[in-house]
């Protein structure tokens, strides 16, 4: 799987650092094994479904047995109307938010539940540079002209320090200790890779975790202090993590976000595909009197639902 969110150390910090269980199911085919859809599901202690902080999705992979379009969507489909009445026959806390492999949310729709696009970029990294806006290189160019240089460390203290500083401006909390952060990498091993940026002076300016297979990388936690923002501080950490992992051989890189403008505006720069991922949330009362009335007119007709999947949790 080329998800780093399927890594077993990521799933064992998601149950200590939030008290939650994970349940990794896998949908079939009632017949034969045309398709394989696999995900993560965690629960809390009232049993409920909920979206772990600071993930940002639930990863999902999908196998199938042939490469005609027709078929792959219509088993595709199938697939996520299993997992959409997996998630009917649950209560989930708030929202879950899987994939932007889980692209058709008309399954989930179809049971009830709301969906809501998110949107991030995926960077190509084998020819990353193709694609880039000059300006962002430009900026790069110029932080390093002022003595900015970024390595890899394992200095977590230094990490979350640089990430607690831009909290404020951010208005986001990374709840992630360093101790923390030092067990989630010993438990992620060589899967997980934090990044600092220094000034001419060595002082710490900017930090980055990513946590990457062989396929795919997460850009999972990342901050520029002001003044190094200023200068380029971002540009030259990010042409550093895309050299870095260019080099690792991996295939794709997700900024993991580009929902707010500033963020994403940042963001195209680097020349990726915007992504569209989604948040499945329970019915509210609207939903849930509206489906009452669809109700009512499905009970003038005779066709029966067939079941469109088989499920086995694991």
């Amino acid at each position: 799987m080329t998800d780093p969110l399927f890594h077993p150390g990521w799933i064992r910090f998601n149950e200590a650092q939030w008290g939650l269980t994970a349940e990794k199911v896998t949908l079939l085919p009632e017949k034969g094994d045309g398709w394989k859809l696999e995900t993560v599901l965690y629960r809390n202690k009232k049993g409920l479904l909920t979206h772990p902080p600071r993930n940002p999705y639930l990863p999902m992979h999908f196998e199938c047995a042939t490469g005609r379009i027709s078929s792959l969507n219509r088993r595709k489909r199938l697939a996520l109307e299993g997992l959409a009445e997996l998630l009917k026959k649950n209560r989930i806390k708030n929202r879950l938010t899987f994939s932007p492999l889980a692209q058709d949310v008309r399954p989930f729709l179809w049971q009830g539940m709301r969906a809501e696009p998110q949107f991030t970029y995926h960077i190509e990294l084998d020819c990353w540079r193709d694609p880039v806006d000059p300006s962002a290189l430009n900026r790069a160019r110029k932080a390093r002209s002022l003595g900015y240089a970024c390595e890899v460390t394992t200095a977590y203290q230094d990490v979350c320090d640089c990430l607690k500083a831009a909290e404020e401006r951010k208005k986001f909390d990374h709840q992630v200790s360093a101790e923390e952060l030092k067990t989630l990498a010993e438990q992620m091993g060589d899967n997980l890779v934090c990044f600092v940026l220094k000034n001419a002076q060595g002082e710490i300016k900017g930090a980055s975790v990513c946590l990457y297979t062989e396929g795919h990388v997460v850009d999972w936690s990342a901050a520029i202090k002001t003044e190094a923002l200023q200068e380029g501080g971002n540009n030259i950490l990010v042409e550093f993590l895309l050299d870095y992992f260019q080099e690792k051989g991996c295939k794709t890189f997700d900024f993991v976000g580009a929902n707010i403008a500033p963020v994403a505006r940042m963001k195209e720069l680097w020349g990726g595909s915007l992504v569209t991922y989604y948040t499945i949330r329970s019915p509210g009362l609207r939903d849930l009197a509206r489906t009452a009335v669809l109700t009512a007119k499905d009970l003038f007709k005779k066709n029966k639902a067939k079941p469109v999947a088989g499920i086995r949790l694991e």
